[in-house]
Formats: C-alpha cells, structure tokens, sequence
C-alpha cells in the first residue's frame, strides 16, 4: 500500500527543478566552522546533506561553497527547507548526524550558468 502512495505522490507532485544524486567526491563546506561535508543530491534549485552537530551549529550561516574534484562555486546564499535526524546512521549524544536541505536563494545569471554546469559535471542520475 506504502508503494501505491509514493507512487502517487511521484505523478502528481513534480519538483520544479530535477533533483540529481552526486558523486562521492562532491562536497559542500558551511561556515561558520568551514566544515566540509557530503552533498547527497544538488538541483537547480536547492541540495540536500549530512553534517554531524546541532541545526544551531549552522544557523549562523547563510551561505555554503560547492566543491568537486575539477571545480567549486563560491558562496550561493540559502535558506534551510528541512533539518531532520539522518536516516540509517546511529545517534548519540556525542554524534547527532542530520539530514538538511537548502533552497538556494536568488541567483544571477552567471551564477545559474555555473550551477548548471556544476551540476552536469556532478550529477549521476535523477531522483
């Protein structure tokens, strides 16, 4: 039945931009800490990590720097959609790791262009 439902939500609730999962070698660093960590998936409009901490540990910043093994984009401003316990890692007290997702704010057309470009060099499939 489970099935049946994300099935539906699937045709009926479309993303307005195409989400892509990423290479392992792609990385975005957050400040205030410049602590770098593993993009899970990136769109044109947003990207989704893990970062161990607390959701108060990133509030201060506001912008995050894009890293790959052949290029990187500096500090695209975001807003926090979701900030949520990640799922399949154990939690303690000591190592909180988290699951957020970012929706990029506004972004200049040269800054769309190398997004896209990003993207493609990153990407692996949709999801």
């Amino acid at each position: 039945m489970a099935s049946i439902l994300n099935i539906c939500r699937m045709l009926f609730k479309r993303r307005k931009h195409s989400r892509y999962n990423v290479q392992d070698s792609t990385f975005v660093i957050v400040a205030p800490g410049e602590q770098k960590v593993q993009i899970i998936d990136i769109s044109m409009g947003g990207a989704a990590f893990i970062y161990q901490g607390r959701p108060e540990d990133l509030e201060k910043s506001g912008a995050l720097k894009l890293i790959a093994k052949e290029m990187s984009l500096q500090k695209l401003k975001f807003d926090t959609v979701s900030d949520i316990p990640a799922p399949g890692y154990a939690q303690s007290l000591n190592k909180m790791f988290r699951r957020r997702g970012v929706q990029f704010k506004w972004i200049g057309v040269l800054e769309e262009s190398e997004l896209n470009k990003f993207i493609k060099e990153v990407g692996i499939f949709t999801t």
